[in-house]
């Protein structure tokens, strides 16, 4: 099969960190292109697999990509003192990652909750906010640990805040209800939306 493969390979030996959340795997690259590298190591990561990288083009100067594993390259033991096993890794594109955050962001359920007063608002937190939690009604399916963002729309301050959240409890829906769900949401970080919404309870 022709190698479809374009971009111009330099043999360079530079140091390189990599893993799939943490930089918890260091080695060298056997060689670069522009569109990618190939990464001496007998560990191999699966096909597809995402990589940060750090990428050290000077002893004190480095970058940082994303990249997915494009294929394997595996050497018999008795041939490894004249060659070297690793993987080869394709570089993602500026707009390749920023589309993949923004597509796993929108994939996250939002639920918005209005409060057209100041007074519907305090009577709110002090039912459900001040212990951390929300409770919102939904035709969506939602699995209990399901992530979720909460939008509380304060219409009286024309503020919107937001908050990250964990579906805690789900509530089946009742009979002649349409689908609709009840779902009891825990917020993420409770010091942080405490210190978003105690502002908005004064009288001013």
């Amino acid at each position: 099969m022709a190698d479809k493969r374009q971009q111009r390979r330099i043999k360079r030996r530079l140091m390189v960190r990599y893993g799939e959340r943490e930089l918890t795997q260091s080695g060298f690259t056997g060689d670069v292109s522009t569109s990618g590298l190939f990464i001496i190591s007998s560990s191999l990561p699966r096909l597809d697999t995402r990589l940060h990288i750090q990428l050290f083009v000077e002893p004190e100067r480095c970058v940082f990509f994303e990249g997915e594993v494009r294929r394997h390259k595996l050497v018999p033991a008795e041939l490894r003192t004249i060659e070297r096993g690793g993987f080869g890794v394709r570089l993602l594109s500026p707009r390749e990652v920023l589309s993949s955050a923004l597509d796993q962001e929108l994939r996250v359920p939002h639920f918005e909750l209005n409060y057209r007063t100041r007074t519907a608002f305090q009577q709110a937190y002090e039912r459900e906010f001040r212990m951390g939690a929300a409770f919102v009604s939904t035709t969506q399916q939602l699995p209990r640990d399901a992530q979720a963002v909460l939008s509380l729309v304060l219409e009286f301050s024309g503020q919107v805040v937001e908050l990250e959240a964990q579906v805690v409890q789900v509530f089946p829906p009742q009979e002649g209800s349409e689908a609709v769900v009840g779902l009891a949401l825990l917020f993420t970080d409770r010091t942080r939306a405490e210190s978003l919404l105690r502002p908005w309870l004064g009288q001013g």
